[in-house]
């Protein structure tokens, strides 16, 4: 197999980065010479857009329970230029995404066990939601909101 068939069918399974196609095909023993001229090619022709695939990854991270600090960290992870990273943030729309912070907070609140106190079971809460991408401010106003102690209460 060629390297412009590698790359096509890397692409058929789903969209890449350019650094993520460039690694693929580097680990496969192409040579880099031919694998940038190939990518060049690709983006030309509108197969290869990190912007798109940026777009396409946050959305679908967002779906998932993701935050925002998250999503950032897997686009530029993945060799997303951070101007693509910031446009694709900027299509989250904030409503879903607080929608999708209660959720999620719902959903783990279920799966804390019940003996915990409620400072500990906030806190569990808390670095939960924070480690997932979510705002800290963000994370506290939804704790508040669902009548969960915090910290910086008694």
């Amino acid at each position: 197999m060629d390297a412009r068939s590698a790359a096509l069918a890397a692409l058929a399974r789903r969209a890449h980065t350019r650094r993520e196609l460039e690694q693929k095909l580097v680990r496969k023993g192409f040579d880099r010479g031919a694998i940038g001229a190939l990518l060049d090619e690709f983006a030309e022709r509108g197969w290869l857009n990190d912007a798109k695939t940026a777009a396409a990854l946050a959305a679908s991270r967002s779906r998932t329970g993701r935050g925002r600090s998250r999503i950032a960290a897997e686009l530029a992870a993945k060799g997303i230029a951070r101007a693509d990273v910031d446009a694709a943030l900027a299509t989250l729309d904030p409503a879903e995404e607080a929608k999708t912070l209660r959720a999620t907070l719902e959903r783990r609140a279920r799966a804390l066990p019940a003996e915990l106190t409620r400072q500990a079971r906030s806190k569990k809460l808390f670095d939960h939601l924070v480690r997932r991408g979510f705002a800290p401010a963000a994370v506290l106003e939804a704790l508040h909101r669902k009548g969960d102690a915090t910290d910086d209460e008694s």
